[in-house]
């Protein structure tokens, strides 16, 4: 807040001072004159070379133009407000009728060498010819740098769409020795007042700081922690998949006399298949440090598609073989035992007349009773906890991941 509010105040002192100065363009001429007169560029600010020069910086993003999170690279336009005395520059207001600010272009006088040292393609330093620096009667030089930086950017994609990314535009003083300069930002965060807000990824958090590197030299960062806006991808990606895959287990419950199993669980195949064409295009396919979570879902689906067609068919061969073929002992006795309470009950009924047969001959007459529609039934019964199961576990590990 104190950053954004000198920010402003430095632009409107001088906007104030221009409206009322009396001065003439003789007297501005003349300042102009004295000024670089014998001015080397070459040289920093400073009479005692014993002290470092202090520069105050601070940073005010205006958009972010593109994040390709396949190449890493990231474009945001954004402004340097630099700040620093110059002895050199100083002059007395009565000397030149009362001249409190005045500007140069960059070229005239000396300026912090800032290099983005990650740019993505070339390096290149901060400015243009176009910008022009104000110094003020006292000496202090206010450079407002506007530009638009293309930085490499690590991205992690494991918690697609559920991730967020940390860039950061890295300035190093290029051609000075440590302790020449001395770097610091009047803020602990980005200015974000001018910011236009981002249809894909929003500033969560900005930092602003200056650190040094394994060799003593000063490194300037402005980092961003972007988070993605979910909504367009809760609604076009996770709902429509989770709720095709939730239709896998339902096919069982479809009675195998209509004939539309198999069909039904194809197309759900299909679908997943078909789906999972449509949306690869989003996917990240950046695969550093790893392949985005969602990836794997989508891979676990369509297996799960194919095991839900295998399933269906053995299902049906099962409710299908003649009823000349003896069930096992061993599918038998599974079928019984899912179907324990339901068995036991019908058996109490049926033998309430003969309380005198023993246990062993109920369980002979009830796996003589099994049939191959019971065991398809149960058979029926276990794939659609199967899939039911597959389904939460899938979403469970996938939400698990994705936020932690």
């Amino acid at each position: 807040m104190e950053a954004w509010v000198l920010f402003f105040g430095i632009l409107w002192s001088s906007l104030i001072v221009r409206l009322v100065g009396t001065y003439t363009l003789t007297d501005e001429q003349n300042l102009h004159t004295a000024l670089l007169s014998g001015y080397n560029t070459d040289l920093r600010p400073g009479t005692d070379r014993s002290f470092p020069l202090n520069i105050s910086a601070s940073f005010a993003p205006f958009s972010i133009k593109e994040f390709d999170l396949d190449t890493g690279k990231f474009t945001l336009t954004g402004i340097f407000v630099i700040e620093w005395n110059d002895e050199r520059l100083a002059w007395n207001l009565a000397t030149y009728n009362q001249i409190n600010v005045t500007s140069f272009p960059q070229s005239k006088i000396w300026l912090p060498n800032f290099i983005n040292i990650n740019a993505y393609e070339d390096i290149r330093g901060l400015g243009s010819d176009l910008m022009r620096v104000d110094v003020f009667s006292s000496g202090l030089c206010s450079w407002y740098a506007l530009q638009t930086f293309e930085v490499m950017c690590d991205t992690d994609v494991s918690k697609y769409p559920f991730d967020m990314q940390y860039c950061t535009l890295e300035f190093s003083i290029w051609g000075y020795q440590p302790g020449d300069i001395d770097v610091y930002f009047k803020s602990p965060q980005a200015i974000l007042t001018l910011y236009s807000e981002n249809g894909i990824w929003e500033i969560a958090k900005s930092t602003t700081h200056t650190e040094d590197n394994s060799y003593g030299y000063e490194k300037i960062l402005v980092g961003f922690h972007l988070q993605r806006r979910l909504t367009y991808y809760i609604t076009t990606m996770i709902l429509p998949l989770a709720s095709i895959a939730l239709l896998f287990a339902f096919v069982f419950l479809i009675p195998p006399e209509s004939g539309e199993r198999l069909g039904y669980s194809t197309t759900i195949l299909l679908a997943i298949v078909v789906y999972l064409t449509i949306i690869q295009d989003m996917l990240p396919e950046s695969s550093e440090p790893d392949v985005s979570v969602l990836s794997y879902i989508l891979v676990c689906y369509v297996v799960s598609g194919v095991v839900l067609v295998i399933l269906v068919i053995g299902s049906l061969r099962i409710q299908n073989l003649p009823s000349s073929k003896p069930v096992p002992d061993l599918c038998a006795r599974f079928v019984i035992f899912c179907r324990k309470r339901k068995t036991e009950n019908a058996v109490k009924r049926l033998d309430s007349k003969s309380m005198e047969v023993n246990d062993d001959d109920d369980d002979d007459d009830r796996i003589k009773k099994v049939t191959w529609t019971d065991v398809g039934h149960c058979f029926d019964m276990i794939c659609f906890l199967f899939q039911i199961s597959i389904f939460i576990i899938t979403l469970v590990i996938f939400f698990a991941l994705t936020s932690s």
